[in-house]
């Protein structure tokens, strides 16, 4: 019966994306006429907000789905983690600046990876996303990239609600919301950060959380520094290669 019902998640969500991705270019679109009234545009991008925020559902389903079905293949490159940071807060900064929020970067350049650029995008891209549920208007959130001996760092920090310390143990469980009110009214699933945490175990990344609450939280990343130069290639990774999370 699980099988069955992941199939169906996968395959809901894979025929979920297109229609999704051309609604959203669509709105894209029809935000750049310049003849629209300001209340046009203001529910035209709000429309493009929920689209996007839906995107990520449906993206975080088919990773679960795939990641339960053993077929979440990690492509391995060379990635700059700094670069990569920059470019995914500045595609959400819209999204923090409809809620009054402050999003910054602080990403030292040239700090190399071994990983899947899509799959650590969606790690930044889960982070920052609840980081924004739970913080505020006129709060702050920065993603930061450093390095520290042999590891690269990522550092996503709000100043939002913080986390119970009840709930720490549980925040990376599927489905788990610490704050099931805030969550369903921002529209969270619980699948994000359950979702961060493998695609770093498939990266032999480790992800780690501070937070108390009523004092925002702090979510570190630490990924493996490339062996390589850049520009050197990798490794040929086996054509199986798959990435599954442990079930409780």
């Amino acid at each position: 019966a699980f099988q069955h019902a992941n199939r169906f998640s996968a395959d809901a969500s894979h025929e979920l994306r297109t229609p999704l991705t051309i609604l959203q270019l669509e709105l894209e679109g029809i935000t750049q006429n310049q003849q629209l009234a300001p209340e046009v545009m203001d529910q035209i991008g709000s429309a493009l907000e929920e689209t996007e925020r839906l995107s990520r559902i449906v993206e975080n389903l088919l990773t679960i789905a795939r990641l339960d079905a053993g077929e979440a293949r990690m492509e391995k490159v060379h990635v700059d983690l700094g670069e990569l940071a920059a470019e995914t807060t500045e595609q959400m900064k819209l999204l923090a600046e409809e809620k009054s929020l402050s999003m910054r970067c602080y990403a030292r350049p040239g700090v190399y990876v071994e990983g899947d650029r899509s799959r650590l995008r969606q790690v930044m891209v889960n982070l920052l996303d609840n980081a924004l549920k739970y913080t505020p208007g006129g709060g702050e959130i920065e993603m930061r990239v450093r390095v520290d001996e042999h590891r690269a760092i990522l550092e996503v920090a709000d100043t939002g609600a913080g986390i119970p310390a009840e709930a720490l143990p549980h925040v990376f469980e599927r489905f788990y919301r610490a704050d099931k009110a805030r969550s369903r009214e921002s529209g969270g699933a619980g699948l994000g950060l359950a979702i961060a945490k493998a695609i770093c175990i498939a990266h032999d990344a480790e992800i780690k959380i501070a937070s108390s609450e009523g004092q925002g939280s702090r979510f570190i990343v630490e990924l493996p520094l490339s062996n390589a130069e850049p520009g050197e290639p990798l490794t040929p990774q086996p054509t199986g290669t798959a990435a599954s999370v442990k079930r409780d």
